[in-house]
Parts: C-alpha cells; structure tokens; sequence
C-alpha cells in the first residue's frame, strides 16, 4: 500500500533518497512483475506509478489495483515477502528512488507520524478494495469515483480558490480501474460532472475538483451541519 511521506517529518528517511541512484521510466515501462523478488522500496518523484495484477480473462490487459503518487513509497510487500504481489508500471513519464528495505523499515519505526500514516493508507486502502465490486447493498460506481477522485486529491492535490488542482493525469481506465467500474461507466460519469462543473481539467489534462462538497455528498456521506 503507497504511504506519503512528508519531507519535514521524515528527513531521516528523505536522507536515504541522497544515496540512491534514481530510476527514470518512460510511461509503459515496467519495474517488476508479480513473482520478482522483493529487495527493495521505492519512492515515487515524479509522474506515478500503477500496481497492477494481470487480467484474469485471455486477452485481457493489466488491471490497476493502486497507483502511487509524489512522495509516496510503494513495493512495501518486500518488509514481510520475498516476492511481489503485483507489477509495477509507469503509468506516467516518472523517476522513483530505489531504497533499502531494511533502512526504511528502521526509520519508520522512529517516525511515528509516517507510520500512523502507513497504517491509515492501509486501512483506507483496505476499505477501497472490499467496496470496488460493488454488488447488491456496495456503493454504486459512481459513490465509488468520487471518492477515488477525494482520495486522490487529497493524496496529490494542491488546493487552490476553485477547488482542487491534482497535480498528476489520470486516464479514464486508471479511474475506472481504481473505483472497480467500466471504463464506459467511468467515462460517462466524468463527462456528467465536466457538464455540471463538478469537476474540471487543466490544460495539462489533469482533473481539478470545482465542487469537493458536491463530490463527497455523490460519495454517500452526508455533510449537513447538525441542527442546534
């Protein structure tokens, strides 16, 4: 599970970044495959990263199960594996920084915060997966994008006074991926919310949350003030 890592809180683990050789990917490309040996960690820089499984029907492509974004560590199945659990591809031009899993695991220990965060990340990524089906009684696809869309901004959004710029491109299948939805399904929810200015793009292609309030209320949760 990607875990953020906040620069001013964890320098002792940013100092690793300082003796690691930088890992540049072109988009596509792959990292490790599910069954390589787990050595090491890595921390995105930039561009983000997809966890994939591959498609359980024939000819079907790789299925996004997480992605990892700026700041974030990913590949932590090598703290208690010896293998990966998924593949990682660049779902983006990205850098990521290889790191010793022995030395992270040391300073997470020491960082409170950053594990706290870690086992938050879990949780919330826990959380996530059981709901992605759907099914009778689930969240329905589009309770489940808008809060892939929360998720992510608060993960690699800048806030700004017209909401929510996320500073990473996601394509329609990534989402689609991610909320456990057809890519169509997908599709046709964000062209709803473009039309109704829920949401918006920048120029670069990077989706902007206008209307966070309005996202949260189409995740299911109610945002009323109580009454006094």
């Amino acid at each position: 599970m990607p875990l953020h890592l906040v620069p001013v809180r964890d320098r002792k683990l940013f100092r690793l970044v300082k003796h690691s050789v930088p890992v540049k990917l072109v988009k596509g490309r792959s990292l490790y495959t599910p069954g390589d040996l787990a050595r090491d960690v890595f921390l995105v820089h930039s561009g983000f990263i997809r966890l994939v499984l591959p498609g359980m029907e024939k000819g079907a492509g790789d299925r996004t199960v997480s992605v990892a974004v700026p700041s974030e560590l990913f590949g932590d199945e090598a703290f208690v594996e010896g293998h990966r659990r998924y593949g990682a591809i660049a779902g983006s031009t990205c850098t990521v920084f290889p790191l010793p899993k022995g030395k992270v695991l040391a300073g997470l220990k020491t960082a409170k915060k950053s594990l706290n965060a870690y086992l938050e990340g879990v949780e919330r990524e826990l959380y996530r997966l059981r709901h992605a089906q759907g099914g009778s009684g689930g969240p329905t696809a589009s309770q489940r994008l808008a809060e892939v869309l929360l998720d992510l901004g608060v993960r690699c959004g800048d806030k700004t006074g017209r909401g929510i710029d996320l500073s990473v491109r996601f394509t329609h299948q990534v989402l689609a991926d991610l909320a456990g939805a057809h890519r169509a399904t997908a599709t046709t929810l964000i062209n709803d919310w473009l039309y109704d200015d829920v949401i918006g793009t920048k120029p670069n292609g990077c989706f902007q949350l206008l209307k966070p309030q309005e996202l949260w209320a189409l995740a299911g949760y109610d945002l009323k003030e109580p009454a006094k």
